[in-house]
């Protein structure tokens, strides 16, 4: 996978002329490389982490990491994790190395953790640095890339890296988020296992449903379910979408907190949300609780109706917004309100938008111009409706990009969710 990965940006890197990338970004760090700090759960503002992939195959990519951290790579590699440097450079966090570089006479490694420890250390070039960006400033006039172009996805350490060395660099961000939206062929295979895990937490969360149990209930035993499953659910909540609503809908677009519990009538929506092995799950279905009135199964079914004709059109060549516009000047017509229907098709990954779209690429020119669907490209597929006549009706999807269209990876009926 890592070779796939850093073949393909390499490729993108010779397109551009620039003589390579660094990457500092938790995500892009682990996509590149494969490798994850214990400290990347804390969210720092500041990289922990880095990796330098040079345009050109005869130099080594390098990975840089506290020196304090190197044992986490003989972790790494007892638990099958796929890694990808040819290189090392360490340097200081805090005192924290200093700490561990301290003799400690009642602390004796067993021989092979020594030993493999032994085997990192003759990847390590240079001496340990006082910090991240000593550390890239060192690399690069080691490889005499001073005064040439070199791409950053966070362009506050390029613009660091210009003022301690002089260092040449511009914005990659956009290079590497198109690199990612095309999946290699072991993230398709992880994205398969999403989406029976998906799946199966759909089929949970509704056998939780049920009237007189409050949305908190359910909440912790989906997060919980997820847990187990070996998934990280979406912080603060498994669910995007929270609560019950009454015949007004009435949102907060992604949270709204009804304190009461489920009643015959009640309508859920159900978008359970984390990340498995690194990769995003997104699905969203509707809920009844009761049997549901004509109407509002029709309104249900409609909205149906535009996300199956989204998905027939969701090939390589076309456009997403293109897509969008079809349906919205033909089978939506038919809803109360047309222009309540939100649909749009996202990349995703890491995280839940990996669109290939120029930055600001969470504006609206991201949805009313779109991107072209290409192969090997993982989509989300949106049909939410907020309609307040009847209630929302809301249906998503992923769907892996073959040559001649779309396959979902969630199996987990679209129709409407009737519950007691």
């Amino acid at each position: 996978m890592r070779r796939e990965a850093s073949d393909r940006l390499r490729a993108k890197l010779l397109e551009s002329g620039a003589a390579g990338m660094v990457l500092t970004t938790t995500d892009n760090v682990g996509y590149l490389s494969g490798f994850e700090s214990v400290m990347d759960g804390w969210r720092l503002p500041e990289p922990i982490s880095a990796v330098f992939l040079p345009a050109s195959a005869d130099l080594p990519v390098t990975l840089f990491l506290p020196e304090a951290s190197l044992i986490s790579l003989v972790v790494a590699a007892r638990e099958g994790q796929d890694l990808l440097f040819d290189r090392l450079r360490t340097f200081d966090f805090l005192n924290f190395c200093i700490t561990a570089r301290s003799v400690d006479m009642d602390l004796e490694l067993p021989a092979d953790v020594v030993e493999e420890l032994n085997a990192l250390a003759t990847c390590i070039d240079g001496s340990c640095a006082s910090n991240i960006i000593n550390a890239l400033a060192e690399c690069l006039r080691h490889q005499g890339l001073v005064g040439k172009t070199v791409l950053f996805d966070d362009m506050r350490v390029g613009m660091a890296l210009n003022q301690a060395s002089g260092q040449k660099y511009a914005d990659g961000l956009e290079t590497i988020m198109a690199a990612r939206s095309i999946k290699t062929s072991a993230e398709l295979d992880i994205f398969r296992e999403t989406g029976k895990k998906a799946d199966r937490v759909m089929e949970f969360t509704v056998g939780e449903l049920r009237s007189g149990r409050s949305w908190a209930e359910i909440e912790k035993r989906v997060s919980h379910f997820m847990i187990d499953e070996d998934i990280d659910p979406l912080p603060h909540s498994p669910m995007l979408f929270g609560g019950s609503y009454d015949t007004i809908f009435r949102p907060d677009l992604f949270r709204t907190f009804y304190d009461k519990p489920f009643s015959h009538g009640d309508i859920a929506i159900l978008e359970t949300q984390g990340r498995y092995k690194n990769t995003w799950i997104d699905i969203n279905r509707t809920a009844h609780f009761g049997e549901a009135p004509p109407a509002f199964r029709e309104q249900h079914a409609q909205i149906q109706r535009c996300f199956s004709e989204m998905v027939a059109q969701l090939k390589p060549g076309a456009n997403t917004a293109e897509i969008c516009a079809s349906v919205r000047s033909s089978t939506a017509r038919d809803l109360t309100v047309p222009e309540k229907l939100l649909m749009i098709i996202h990349s995703i990954g890491r995280v839940p938008l990996e669109s290939p779209v120029p930055f600001p690429s969470t504006g609206l020119l991201a949805a009313t111009e779109g991107f072209e669907v290409k192969p090997s490209m993982v989509l989300s597929v949106d049909c939410l409706y907020f309609g307040s006549r009847y209630g929302p009706s809301h249906m998503e999807n992923v769907f892996l990009i073959g040559e001649d269209g779309a396959d979902s990876i969630y199996k987990y009926p679209l129709e409407l969710i009737e519950v007691d």
